[in-house]
This record gives structure tokens, C-alpha cells and sequence, in this order.
């Protein structure tokens, strides 16, 4: 198997949507549904502007994203929505179409689209061909895509108001799918990241309707990663002999591991053998300096660092944009490191530090271990797997 997708995968969703010039509601809906081994994404467009577009988009969206949430196969969905959804008599055409993604965890993706802009599919930074197989359900044209993803590819899904944009103004045809397509390439390729790529893309396409969209439009980008696990060792165990097994358990461990606490080092350090080097040249903030140590990935002190970690994570609000820059001190690295992560392992030491408490006091209420019950409920809200051992 490809060392690209040889790791479990995730799959990034962002989306930005412009609304039709004048009204309030967007015409365009988009769902997201996860689980512990697929993403699924639903975008919807529906017949029109305003409110019955919204209404109708909304209810094909919803439709969609709840069966998937209930594990109904995505052809059974699909085949549902289509019979709920009639067509416009006048017109001939559906009052909705749609898109949907799923992404599963071993990079296996599988997309049904009907009578929206075909998918923009970016693999290894190149924007890849992919030809779908048709088919017919209920009369309905549907295209079906079946493709493999790895780490760091892209998929790009539209609105027919995205390809419009320009439409009798600064460009005579449109924007085109053509166009669409190539640059998105190439900014994909530049930043390498899905949010700054939908932002410039609909910024521009916001440029190009001249501040004034003549549709609804939207773009969903999604980016493949690999599931990035950390497991954080903090405080000494409550009985010393089982220093060892627990050393022995977290370096055993996959992802990245963080030690908080000076006595906790010591005591890896001790059982493994591997020394600990302060950084001297960050010996410039309020908390104390990080260490470094052979196979961990961040040394750090213990519950100050922890108290501050929180801080940054509580006021962030899960955007990671807004932390502090990385290398300011230990907990704007470890709260980076939480952020960047989707599954957290914290391996937590009984034994209470007498500077920090009253050993008379039950350890229900020990500094570190509230500190670290605060983190897991913040990394918890943020939609990650948290799981906390005390030892």
C-alpha cells in the first residue's frame, strides 16, 4: 500500500458561500457528517433564490446528511431524495440538485453528483481526471465517481453560481469550469491548505460578480489528511514502582508524545536513559523553558504550562489562527500540538506535587488533575477523540 495512504485518513471541511445579491438567505446548502471511519459532505443547490431556494436545498440536504448519519447506503439515499424531490413542470428541471461526498478512512472516495459543476479532484497538487460512470434512477442522470484519495489531496466541490461569476461583466461567458479548474490548481498548490484556498477563490469570484452576485454561490473544499494522534505524560505516578510499566507504556505509544512536568521527565528519563536538554535560547518568557529529549516530541514544566495551555485554547475558540504564534513558549506549542491533533491520549500521575497542593487534601481536587479535566472538555467540544488514563 502507498506510504500515502497507508495511515488512517481524515478528511478537512471548509466552505464559503456568497448570496444572491438582495436576498438574505442563501439558495445553497451544505451538510457535513462524520463518524469514527468517513466524512461525508452534501452540497445542495435549489431551484431559484431566497427563500424557496433555501427551503428546497435545506430539505434535500437534510434529507441526505440524516440517512447517512443513520448508516443508510448512499445509493438507498440517493434513491430516496429523488423520489421526495419532483421536478419543475415548466421547466423541466429538478427544484434541487446535489453533490455528495463520502470520504472513508482508508482514502476510498465515492461521489454521486446531479446537475451540479462536476468535482475539482487535486491529487499530489495536479489536478486529476476522472471519468464517471453514468447512470440512470428513477429517470435521473446521476454521475458516479470512484476514486482513491491520499494525504494532502483535495476535492473541490461547487455551485453553478461559482462558474456564472462574471457572467455579462468582466467576463462575457463566465468564469467556466475550465478556468475554475486550473486555478484552483494553482492555489491549492501555493497555499496548501483548504481554508486560504476557498477564501481566495471566493473572494475572487466575489470580485468578478463586481461585489453584486447574480446567483448563489458556493465552494466546499476538502482536504485528505492523516489522523494525527498526540499522548500527553503529566505527573508521576501514585505508586513508584509503577514508574517503569507506565515510562514503558508511553513511549510505546504512536504520535507525538509531550511530557509536562519536571518530575515526570526525570522519571522518563531516568527509566529510558535519554537525558533532557533545556533550550536556553527560549529562556524569554513568563513560564519556564521547554526541554528536549530523544523520542519525545515536547518537554515542558507541568501545571503552569498546562494553566496557560487551557488559557490559549479557551480564548482560541478552536481556530487555530487565532493562538499565539508556536514558538512563544511551551503552552503555545503544546496547545498548537492539541490543535493540530485529532486524537488526544492523556496519561495522568496520581502522586501529588506538595509545592502545588495540600497532600492532605483528596487528589479529586489536585491542580494538575483539574487543569488537565478542563483541556479534555475543550478538546472534546472541538469534535476531537479524547481518552484520559490516571496511573
Amino acid at each position: 500500500m502507498s506510504e500515502r495512504i497507508a495511515d488512517r485518513l481524515k478528511a478537512d471541511v471548509y466552505f464559503k458561500q456568497w448570496n444572491k445579491i438582495g436576498e438574505e438567505l442563501c439558495g445553497d446548502t451544505v451538510k457535513v457528517v462524520k463518524n469514527h471511519s468517513s466524512c461525508s459532505v452534501v452540497l445542495s443547490d435549489g431551484l431559484g433564490s431566497g427563500v424557496k431556494a433555501n427551503i428546497l436545498s435545506t430539505l434535500t440536504a437534510e434529507i441526505i446528511s440524516t440517512m447517512l448519519k443513520e448508516g443508510a447506503p448512499l445509493f438507498d439515499t440517493v434513491e430516496t431524495v429523488i423520489k421526495t424531490l419532483p421536478i419543475d413542470e415548466e421547466r423541466k428541471i429538478a427544484y434541487s440538485t446535489f453533490t455528495i461526498i463520502q470520504v472513508h478512512d482508508n482514502g476510498q472516495a465515492y461521489l454521486v453528483n446531479y446537475d451540479n459543476p462536476s468535482p475539482v479532484i487535486i491529487k499530489n497538487l495536479v489536478a486529476s481526471e476522472q471519468e464517471p460512470e453514468e447512470k440512470t434512477m428513477l429517470g435521473r442522470r446521476l454521475l458516479i465517481y470512484h476514486f482513491q484519495l491520499g494525504a494532502d489531496d483535495f476535492v473541490y466541490l461547487m455551485s453553478d453560481g461559482v462558474l456564472y461569476a462574471g457572467l455579462g461583466k468582466l467576463l462575457n461567458l463566465g468564469w467556466g469550469h475550465e478556468h475554475a479548474r486550473s486555478y484552483l490548481e494553482k492555489i491549492t498548490r501555493k497555499h496548501k491548505k483548504v481554508k486560504p484556498v476557498v477564501d481566495n477563490v471566493m473572494d475572487l469570484v466575489y470580485s468578478y460578480y463586481g461585489g453584486e452576485c447574480g446567483d448563489d454561490a458556493t465552494l466546499v473544499g476538502i482536504q485528505v489528511k492523516k489522523i494525527q494522534k498526540v499522548v500527553i505524560f503529566t505527573g508521576p505516578p501514585l505508586d513508584p514502582r509503577d514508574d517503569e510499566k507506565v515510562v514503558k507504556k508511553f513511549m510505546k505509544m504512536k504520535g507525538t508524545r509531550v511530557i509536562c512536568g519536571g518530575t515526570t521527565s526525570n522519571i522518563v528519563s531516568r527509566i529510558t536513559g535519554n537525558t533532557v536538554e533545556i533550550d536556553i535560547q527560549k529562556v524569554n518568557s513568563d513560564l519556564p523553558p521547554v526541554g528536549k529529549m530523544k523520542d519525545v516530541d515536547l518537554v515542558t514544566e507541568g501545571v503552569l504550562t498546562l494553566t496557560r495551555t487551557f488559557e490559549y485554547l479557551k480564548k482560541c475558540g478552536g481556530d487555530e489562527e487565532l493562538l499565539p504564534p508556536k514558538n512563544l513558549n511551551g503552552a503555545s506549542q503544546l496547545a498548537h500540538i492539541l490543535m493540530d491533533a485529532d486524537e488526544c491520549h492523556f496519561i495522568v500521575g496520581r502522586r501529588l506535587n506538595p509545592f502545588y497542593q495540600n497532600p492532605n487534601l483528596p487528589s479529586s481536587i489536585s491542580i494538575r488533575k483539574n487543569m488537565v479535566e478542563r483541556i479534555v472538555e475543550l478538546l472534546k467540544q472541538m469534535g476531537k477523540r479524547v481518552g484520559i488514563e490516571y496511573v
